[in-house]
């Protein structure tokens, strides 16, 4: 293999990597907000199945946007 594509391929793997961290980073922190979000519900004195309802929608779009995070790989 040439220096060349050796370089490209240490390129990709870093922008990789970079990605992966970046979108676990936000899933975390998606998640840590329907936590809260859910936490927040309860407080105000809303049902027990209507905060968790919130929640699940919440996780849902995390996880949507979680996979959105690694369509170009």
């Amino acid at each position: 293999m040439s220096a060349r594509v050796l370089l490209e391929v240490a390129a990709v793997a870093l922008l990789t990597t970079g990605c992966a961290n970046r979108c676990d980073y936000t899933q975390t922190k998606c998640q840590y907000q329907c936590n809260r979000n859910y936490q927040v519900c309860e407080l105000h004195g809303n049902d027990e199945f209507y905060c968790r309802n919130e929640t699940g929608n919440c996780w849902v779009e995390c996880d949507v946007a979680r996979t959105g995070c690694h369509s170009w790989l």
